[in-house]
């Protein structure tokens, strides 16, 4: 009984250090997937700080130039951020599709 199970640890870890032989389009999808995951990152954290700024921070009466100007800046990041990410999900999945094989290629 120790032996079967010693020999099917073996062949777990085995299973485990052989290289993973992934195609182009694999590695492409993966690439996709870790900058829509970095930048729905970035856009969840500004958001998060916008909403805690608004409703957690005293505000005075009058906005500074400087606040002003940061605001403009971050709403102008959101914006981008919205349309890139929107972008990437929908042209990625257009491009993306496998290729049929034509007449000349059988």
């Amino acid at each position: 009984m120790v032996a079967q199970l010693a020999k099917a640890i073996q062949r777990i870890n085995a299973s485990r250090n052989r290289p993973v032989n992934k195609t182009p389009e694999q590695h492409h999808a993966s690439l996709i997937v870790f900058v829509g995951r970095v930048m729905a990152a970035c856009f969840a954290f500004t958001i998060i700080a916008f909403i805690y700024g608004i409703l957690f921070v005293d505000q005075p009466m009058e906005q500074a130039p400087t606040d002003a100007q940061i605001i403009d800046l971050l709403s102008t990041l959101c914006v981008f951020l919205t349309g890139t990410l929107s972008g990437l999900v929908a042209g990625n999945g257009l491009k993306s599709k496998p290729k049929e094989p034509t007449h000349e290629s059988k």
